[in-house]
């Protein structure tokens, strides 16, 4: 009988942090999506703050992306950080047109890293 109470401990454990994951991660990339839309606002209207935000962005992404790496390994995660430099540098030079491509990848990138580290039932089958 302790045997099973133990092993239903166990399950119950391991299906609340699978849950509480999942919700990290939704949140987590919920925010840097907005945020992400909000600096490509201020991108395409040649904002003189672009540059601010996405310093802001890039130190906000490196609290956040090792607790990421915990779930998952992906060369995305280490990627972004780079494209965000980018996105920084051309902003810097006043090229508005390279950094809304920036921007632009930093979407699709930031879609694909989330679609790896949330659940899917791919994952199972």
């Amino acid at each position: 009988m302790k045997k099973v109470i133990l092993a239903i401990v166990i399950l119950a454990t391991i299906i609340t942090a699978g849950i509480l994951e999942n919700v990290y991660i939704d949140k987590l990339f919920g925010n840097l999506d907005s945020r992400l839309a909000d600096l490509e606002e201020e991108i395409i209207s040649q904002s003189d703050d672009a540059v601010h935000d996405v310093e802001d962005l890039q130190s906000w992404w490196e609290s956040h992306r090792k607790y990421a790496e915990l779930f998952v390994y992906s060369p995305d995660i280490r990627a972004f950080a780079v494209a965000l430099g980018e996105t920084q540098g051309s902003l810097e030079c006043g090229d508005f047109d390279n950094a809304l491509s920036k921007i632009r990848s930093l979407q699709i990138m930031s879609r694909n890293i989330h679609n790896i580290l949330d659940f899917n039932i791919a994952d199972i089958i």
